[in-house]
């Protein structure tokens, strides 16, 4: 009625308002598939990982048990009072190495072969490779 009073159109019709309201549900719907898909890829995400870490404790568990049944045996106090606790058997005898700690002595270097080239004149030399033959005493 106000519309028909000032003689203005109105700014959306129906059809308009409908087709708008149908594309921003469109783009929720789409932003929330998205959505859902990034987190159906990211269950999956370090699985492998997990796995891995789960067989390795496994695997340490196994040892850590095989451990405790070794120190729980007699054969482990045994091993422990001998090393450790430092007792024999009745008519054994303890033998303890005795390390005797020297210094090393530097070893000798022979002297350097002394380089004729480096006492040579240079005619010396150009003789040598232009004769072959010894050279001549001054």
């Amino acid at each position: 009625m106000l519309n028909r009073l000032f003689g203005q159109r109105p700014l959306l019709t129906l059809p308009q308002i409908l087709v708008l309201l149908a594309i921003v549900a469109g783009l929720f719907i789409a932003v929330d598939l998205n959505r859902r898909a990034e987190a159906g890829r990211m269950v999956g995400v370090g699985e492998e990982d997990l796995q891995a870490e789960v067989d390795a404790e496994s695997t340490r568990q196994v040892a850590l048990q095989a451990t405790a049944a070794y120190v729980q045996s007699d054969s482990y106090v045994e091993a422990y009072a001998r090393n450790e606790g430092n007792y024999i058997l009745p008519g054994e005898q303890r033998v303890v190495p005795l390390f005797i700690e020297g210094t090393p002595q530097p070893t000798a270097t022979a002297p350097a072969t002394p380089d004729p080239a480096a006492r040579a004149l240079p005619w010396q030399a150009w003789w040598r490779l232009l004769t072959d033959a010894p050279q001549p005493t001054p």
